[in-house]
């Protein structure tokens, strides 16, 4: 195996295993077991110029029962690729992660960032692990009171990715740049706390959905090309949040904070409107007119709120030829 891609092909393997086996069928998701009514400590971790943030809860999706038929469905890939990680760093994603978060910062490299595991592992055999996959190459810095091992690229020219094991439960795999800012804030540097505008989206989240993000757009929005289509107000908006969940239905909530409710009605007035165009069009398509009924848009002073409620089987609908959305959902036998 190439040494520059180690970390990828095993040790991100291990701990987002779940999301590749969600990418059998459509998304991922989850919720926490263990924290209670509070996000996990390791959101706190990232950066203070950090502008997104995402969680996943992955107990959530492994005791859903779209999992329970992924893995019905998947036996056999499922299984071999789970017991081979199992075997060689002796963690099992289905028990051993609890949940899987990450943020990321302007003017970010490609490839730059951290991600965050946090269950409970045994740092010993991974690191053993990580030493055997890359013939002895790996390069352990002990930094801030982090264990960091690095991996060098195929020529040893430079480091690339790496894993830092902050404690038993917490272990974070990125570039070294990223990893070092994720130990700085765990050493006392500013970290995410000290937005203000990030920290007010996350006592909006609940660690309780499976899949949850916030983040500021502007840089993103910056970088639209002038000749692309206007979308009124788009300019206005300062930060966005939402959640999904995959269980019975597909279920999600974005909310779009404008920097006022005049700003905020042209966006919503915006939005009505694409879904007037699809009911027009679901005239002559049911499974269209069926997806319009499932999104509701609502206003509250600066916020637009819009809401998904999606049965898997209207989902699958979709997917066929006729529905042409080209993706795959597991539908849950009632």
């Amino acid at each position: 195996m190439n040494r520059r891609k180690f970390v990828v092909t095993s040790t991100v393997a291990m701990l987002a295993i779940t999301i590749a086996v969600v990418g059998l069928s459509f998304y991922s998701n989850f919720a926490a077991r263990a924290f209670g009514q509070g996000l996990p400590a390791a959101v706190h971790y990232f950066p203070a110029d950090s502008q997104a943030i995402f969680g996943i809860n992955v107990q959530a999706f492994i005791n859903s029962p779209v999992y329970a038929q992924i893995a019905q469905q998947h036996e056999q890939e499922i299984g071999k690729d789970l017991s081979d990680i199992v075997a060689k760093t002796g963690v099992d994603p289905r028990k051993d992660i609890d949940y899987v978060v990450g943020a990321g910062r302007q003017n970010q490299q490609k490839g730059a960032g951290v991600v965050i595991a946090v269950g409970r592992f045994v740092p010993a055999t991974i690191i053993s692990f990580i030493n055997s996959s890359s013939q002895g190459n790996a390069i352990r810095v002990d930094y801030k009171g982090a264990t960091v091992l690095m991996v060098p690229e195929a020529n040893g020219s430079k480091l690339e990715k790496g894993v830092a094991f902050l404690s038993d439960a917490e272990i974070a795999v990125g570039d070294l740049d990223s990893l070092h800012a994720v130990i700085d804030v765990r050493a006392g540097a500013p970290g995410i706390d000290s937005n203000s505008a990030l920290s007010a989206l996350l006592a909006k989240l609940s660690p309780q959905e499976m899949f949850w993000f916030a983040g500021d757009p502007s840089s993103v929005i910056s970088k639209v090309p002038a000749t692309a289509p206007s979308i009124p107000a788009i300019s206005s908006i300062q930060s966005i949040y939402g959640s999904l969940n995959v269980n019975a239905a597909v279920t999600g909530k974005v909310v779009v904070i404008a920097k006022d409710q005049t700003a905020a009605g042209q966006l919503a007035d915006f939005v009505r409107g694409l879904i007037a165009l699809g009911n027009l069009a679901g005239g002559q398509n049911q499974n269209l007119a069926d997806l319009m009924k499932s999104l509701q848009v609502t206003q509250s002073a600066n916020e637009l709120d819009l809401s998904l409620t999606l049965p898997l089987d209207l989902i699958q609908k979709l997917q066929s030829p006729q529905g042409k959305i080209g993706m795959h959902v597991p539908l849950i036998k009632k």
